[in-house]
């Protein structure tokens, strides 16, 4: 019989292939992904359709389901073994509304096809990125995050993507969206890499949450069109 580990009242298989004992230590001292925990919470609402890229073993997507009454919840994972063990987190947890998707989302000026997805050892520093060492190569169908955004009606993105946050943003049609918590990876993006994401949402009307944001997870909030408006007019 699997052993089943639990955390903020989400059970996960403990599939060692999956979770290693680092994962599975911090699950069972309650803090892993804190920061989302903490986060989600504060922003999320069951009527939300949220997308989340990078849904990894499919705790976060579990926790905003069962914890906050979440729906509607559509999980993009480019490695193909952590999408089987999301849906055995979703079934385990009996979740029946959420979509899982193994695809690449790409931004606008990405052409749509197939990628070479590096799979690595733990799975959370799987990238698109071939630089460091890894142990395999798996191609991904890509596939447009507009394209998603517009089909699933989203209003919410939940973005932990190793890296894959630097170029997603622009350009990026994020008509509909709202709300974008994003994992920042710094020591993959550097600096220049925070500001490129800071720049592509602020251009596309978003401002950072200080309320909900915390260390590297951050919220970015759609600014109302009448403070757009308002600040246009003044500094026209």
């Amino acid at each position: 019989m699997t052993e089943i580990l639990e955390i903020e009242g989400v059970r996960i298989p403990y599939d060692p292939l999956i979770i290693t004992p680092k994962i599975a230590r911090s699950i069972k001292k309650g803090r892993y992904e804190n920061d989302e925990v903490t986060g989600t919470p504060k922003f999320i609402k069951p009527d939300d359709r949220v997308i989340e890229l990078g849904a990894g073993i499919g705790f976060i997507s579990s926790f905003i389901s069962t914890a906050l009454g979440m729906k509607n919840v559509m999980c993009i994972e480019a490695d193909p073994n952590l999408c089987n063990f999301i849906k055995k987190v979703h079934e385990e947890n009996g979740i029946t509304t959420a979509e899982v998707r193994n695809v690449v989302a790409l931004n606008d000026a990405g052409t749509p096809g197939v990628a070479d997805f590096f799979v690595r050892e733990p799975f959370w520093s799987s990238s698109l990125d071939s630089e460091d060492e890894y142990v395999k190569s798996v191609e991904v169908p890509t596939v447009h995050l507009s394209s998603l955004i517009k089909e699933f009606n989203a209003n919410t993105l939940i973005v932990d993507i190793e890296g894959g946050e630097k170029d997603l943003f622009s350009p990026l049609d994020l008509s509909g969206i709202d709300k974008v918590f994003l994992e920042i990876h710094t020591r993959k993006i550097k600096r220049i890499g925070i500001k490129m994401c800071f720049d592509a949402l602020s251009e596309c009307g978003f401002a950072y949450d200080q309320q909900v944001s915390r260390g590297g997870s951050v919220l970015f909030r759609r600014i109302p069109k009448w403070q757009l408006k308002a600040y246009d007019r003044d500094h026209g």
